[in-house]
């Protein structure tokens, strides 16, 4: 049993040393070069050559033209563009033309008042 204490003993001893070591010291600095290579060229491989996906706006569909509700609306807007496209904004010369009313017109008199 002796034998066997002093053999575990010596090895005890010479793994110390070697801990102690320069090769040990570089062995540990390889090991972390080799970590940190690893590192980069995961990081590499998920974000240089693939990098991540961005999220793609999704394309709005586009209205079909047998569309009633767009075939109004476009027909609307162009009735509108004709029948603005001789109004001239420029015109300085306002005070020929009477304001507009936004109201509806109402007869004089109260509805109240006996007729």
């Amino acid at each position: 049993l002796s034998g066997l204490k002093k053999l575990v003993k010596g090895l005890s001893d010479r793994f110390e040393e070697y801990e102690r070591s320069k090769v040990f010291d570089a062995k540990r600095v390889l090991e972390k070069e080799l970590v940190n290579e690893r590192n980069e060229k995961e990081f590499y491989r998920e974000f240089v050559r693939e990098p991540p996906a961005e999220p793609s706006a999704r394309p709005v569909p586009a209205p079909y033209p047998d569309d009633p509700y767009v075939v109004t609306r476009d027909a609307a807007i162009a009735d509108a563009a004709i029948a603005t496209s001789g109004i001239d904004d420029d015109d300085d010369d306002d005070d020929d033309i009477a304001p507009m009313d936004s109201q509806p017109h109402e007869p004089s008199g109260s509805p109240r008042d006996p007729q």
